[in-house]
């Protein structure tokens, strides 16, 4: 074709790709960046000599992230870095490119997903700091990145037997072996730790559980909470106890447990929590009444906030083991929870009529989290199961101030919930530690009034929408369970009625039908079985087992 007289010709721009293989890279064409071999090279029987150690993954977005940037449900096409400044060393040697990739993706991708909705330092700085000085913490950081990126890259909840057998996960374990090598290796002759040793072990801990719980291992993940907490309970009751210059704040990993342990407590039947761990000793943070609405505020309000809750966990299921002549002694936790339930209620409201007057809505979405935790609070204090109340009426007094509908305060409850939820149907996988809307959503479909069928539904397809992991909390397990507790307790109305076909409507279902119990037994052998029993109130009352039945993930 003839081009204008006196312009050259010019080739259309293009943006040049940088990610792919070095192969491709030196014979100039484009890569398909499949890992860890391109099939550029693989299929024409060349060598695939790997890729750069500045790879990224070819979907990065800019530096800047968009304005929900507590959000961790990306779609696949804005993979958000975090933005946090994280003071890395320049001179961390890696053995492989692999381990660099993996490490580079922990730093700039994982902890932004890792954190929740508010920023954390344990994720952002501590630990990255930490690899530096220790190689136990440095594997545990590169198994975690590369087990988190195959994760995203896929669309499950967790990483099923046959996936383990990915390179790329082998590559994590392998990692994970090491890093237990080195901390086996730290101890002195006699097998004592020094304080240092016991924080690097106890970090390790929180990311061993994680990667138990991308692998869909929840025992596991717990027998290392249960580890972690026990350590923090030797530092707390050894006042003399040198730490010594760790790069990880010891209240770093106390915050981190009280949270992984709230977790833990919101899945445990009332037996399995009577043989778990002591709630972690919290040291909760100072907060003024009139304190301003900023990063660090929020924060301590979630800090506090997760406190209470861990601890009403653990009070409830306590309280229902007490005889009744431990009236007074309940009483008297009960008040005292109440009480710092009310002080951080009132620093709330007061956050919010601030938020009310922000128009740029900074600390929507943060705001926003703290406020579903507290709703939860809430629905723990306001309605105790109906055999606890039976036994401590005084239980249920804060209804008197003031009386709020059980089905107003849970759809108050599932559009928070929602909010915290993506609302792009082409999403990653998401996997935080932080407890975020999926044990709200639990208690709306298994706990909402019976009338409240619209919400209830809509709790469990929510769950169901798209696979999101809070720790122990799996979004596909819980939703299935939930979807098989409303189906229970409308085949058990329909028997109680002599109903021989199945309505057209959903029956309301009566109280002493309902739900009120769900134990999660886990398999000692199959670390991805369980044996479910499901029992309703009047099983309860009458002392007798539910509903069995086996699942699978």
């Amino acid at each position: 074709m003839a081009t204008a007289a006196g312009k050259p010709r010019q080739r259309a721009w293009k943006p040049k790709n940088r990610t792919g293989c070095k192969t491709c890279k030196i014979r100039k064409i484009k890569c398909d960046e499949e890992k860890p071999h391109c099939k550029r090279c693989t299929s024409t029987g060349r060598t695939c000599d790997g890729y750069d150690v500045n790879f990224r993954p070819s979907h990065s977005p800019s530096q800047t992230p968009p304005p929900n940037q507590g959000q961790p449900g990306t779609n696949r096409n804005e993979l958000v870095r975090s933005v946090s400044p994280v003071p890395l060393a320049p001179n961390l040697r890696f053995k492989t490119d692999q381990e660099q990739i993996s490490f580079d993706f922990f730093a700039k991708y994982a902890v932004f997903s890792l954190q929740g909705f508010l920023d954390s330092s344990f994720w952002q700085r501590e630990i990255l700091q930490a690899a530096y000085q220790n190689e136990s913490i440095q594997h545990c950081i590169i198994a975690l990145g590369a087990m988190h990126r195959r994760f995203y890259e896929g669309s499950v909840s967790h990483f099923s037997e046959a996936d383990m057998a990915d390179q790329y996960l082998q590559f994590a374990l392998l990692q994970s072996n090491q890093a237990i090598k080195e901390l086996l290796k730290g101890r002195g002759p006699d097998g004592r730790m020094t304080g240092s040793d016991k924080v690097t072990l106890m970090t390790c801990c929180v990311l061993f559980s994680s990667m138990a719980c991308l692998q869909g291992h929840q025992r596991e993940g717990m027998q290392h909470l249960r580890s972690g907490i026990r350590l923090l309970k030797e530092i707390d009751e050894d006042q003399e106890q040198n730490l010594g210059r760790h790069p990880v704040n010891i209240e770093s990993l106390r915050s981190m447990f009280v949270g992984l342990d709230m977790q833990a407590r919101s899945i445990m039947s009332t037996v399995q929590q009577s043989t778990w761990e002591p709630p972690p000793q919290s040291k909760e943070p100072p907060l003024r009444l009139n304190a301003a609405l900023d990063d660090a505020t929020l924060i301590a309000v979630q800090l506090r906030l997760q406190s209470i809750v861990n601890d009403v966990l653990a009070f409830l299921p306590t309280s229902s083991q007490r005889p009744v002549e431990d009236w007074d002694t309940v009483s008297c936790d009960h008040q005292s929870l109440l009480k710092r339930f009310r002080h951080i209620s009132e620093i709330l409201d007061k956050l919010n009529l601030k938020a009310a007057h922000d128009i740029k809505g900074q600390y929507t979405q943060q705001l926003t989290a703290v406020q579903l935790l507290h709703s939860q609070l809430e629905y723990y204090l306001r309605y105790p199961r109906v055999d606890l109340a039976d036994k401590f009426p005084f239980l249920q007094d804060y209804l008197n101030e003031p009386v709020i509908e059980p089905g107003v305060h849970m759809a108050r409850m599932l559009e928070l919930a929602a909010q915290l939820l993506p609302h792009n149907a082409s999403l990653s996988p998401v996997f935080t530690t932080c407890m975020g809307p999926l044990s709200a959503l639990w208690l709306i479909a298994t706990r909402a009034p019976s009338e409240c069928t619209a919400i209830r539904k809509r709790a469990v397809r929510l769950m169901l929408s798209a696979p999101r992991r809070e720790g122990f909390w799996d979004s596909m397990v819980a939703g299935q369970i939930a979807a098989e507790v409303l189906k229970w307790e409308q085949e058990n109305a329909q028997a109680e009625l002599g109903l021989e076909a199945y309505p057209s409507r959903d029956l309301v279902v009566p109280d002493d039908l309902r739900m009120a119990a769900v134990m999660l037994l886990y398999d000692e052998v199959d670390e991805r079985r369980a044996t479910l029993e499901f029992q309703n109130a009047r099983d309860l009352a009458m002392g007798r087992r539910g509903k069995i039945q086996v699942l699978i993930w």
